[in-house]
């Protein structure tokens, strides 16, 4: 990208900065419901907590559901990098090495949690009518697929930390940022509290 064309997009977000926030809210926003979507609405209805019978059942009976529920994570993922975009944007003016910082921060974290996918497509094929399958009693892959359920919990959250990470420097740095609101940033870091609590 030419001297030029860095200039106009430098002078473009100073100034209309309330485009690339509105944006940033919008993008935070889908990232959300897709979040609730998977966790509460597919996970939520169909895992029953130390119950691989049950938890088996309910995949095997709404496997669609499931493969929509993985579809809107990996949707969420996608969003990811557009939001991260917007981030550094807004933030590079108050600290360019610290928005940064939150650029690979974010990036750990939604490589991670991308990653953690496969444990969610685990089930799946564990109860699928494969015949190279049949050698292992159907009572153990019951439990191998709630085992992987179990697994996709943990990695998320070590996907958290990287979260975490990003939460705490974005928080700051709203606050120092005299174009933002200073509630954002406050938000923010009461996220990463909540989070760290949860994790």
């Amino acid at each position: 990208m030419n001297t030029w064309s860095t200039g106009a997009m430098r002078s473009s977000f100073e100034q209309v900065p309330q485009a690339y926030i509105r944006i940033g809210g919008i993008l935070y926003l889908a990232i959300i419901v897709l979040g609730i979507f998977g966790e509460l609405f597919v996970r939520g209805s169909l895992v029953i907590a130390g119950d691989a019978l049950a938890t088996a059942n309910n995949i095997s009976a709404s496997q669609q559901l499931w493969r929509l529920g993985i579809v809107g994570d990996l949707s969420m993922h996608v969003l990811d990098i557009p939001v991260i975009v917007v981030f550094y944007s807004l933030l590079r003016r108050v600290s360019k090495s610290l928005s940064v910082m939150v650029v690979y921060a974010n990036l750990v974290q939604t490589c991670v949690l991308v990653s953690n996918k496969l444990s969610l497509v685990l089930p799946i094929l564990l109860l699928s009518d494969t015949g190279y399958l049949d050698s292992i009693a159907i009572e153990q892959r019951q439990a191998f697929a709630l085992l992987a359920v179990n697994v996709h919990g943990f990695g998320f959250g070590i996907g958290l930390i990287f979260f975490g990470i990003a939460c705490a420097l974005k928080g700051y740095l709203m606050l120092r940022a005299d174009y933002l609101p200073k509630l954002t940033g406050a938000l923010f870091l009461r996220w990463l509290h909540s989070y760290f609590l949860k994790f």
